[in-house]
């Protein structure tokens, strides 16, 4: 979207409530747009089956990193060269079968016990376990 100033239509919002339409702030659009000026941000929202819904701000990444600091911004170039040879590796493993592209759990990253603590707990981080090899909250 950012990239190549596109706006995917959704071609399944045919039944949006009428009671949205008296903000005009909001825009669905059911078709893909080819805007003349540039995006420079989106909230993005989707609401899946059985009420799972997501949200997403997407801001262009010239405002971001023209916020950051000389040194900050080196500091991201490092990291984010990091993350795209660990994403490579990955995607390369995945095609060779070494590893499976999705890993699907069958359990949650706690313990029963722990159950009502993380959900309670806004401050509750998971943290890596090289051991394991999984994300466990202690």
């Amino acid at each position: 979207m950012m990239q190549f100033q596109v706006i995917p239509g959704n071609r399944n919002a045919d039944n949006i409530d009428g009671v949205l339409e008296k903000f005009n702030h909001l825009f669905f659009p059911s078709q893909t747009l080819y805007p003349s000026s540039r995006i420079k941000a989106a909230l993005l929202k989707s609401f899946g089956f059985g009420q799972v819904g997501g949200e997403c701000l997407v801001i262009h990444p010239d405002y971001v990193l023209s916020s950051l600091s000389e040194s900050e911004y080196s500091s991201y170039q490092i990291k984010r060269s990091q993350r795209e040879l660990n994403t490579y590796r990955y995607i390369h493993d995945t095609l060779c079968e070494v590893k499976p592209f999705v890993r699907v759990k069958n359990a949650p990253p706690y313990s029963e016990a722990l159950e009502k603590q993380v959900y309670l707990n806004p401050a509750a981080r998971a943290s890596f376990s090289s051991l394991k090899n999984t994300w466990e909250f202690t």
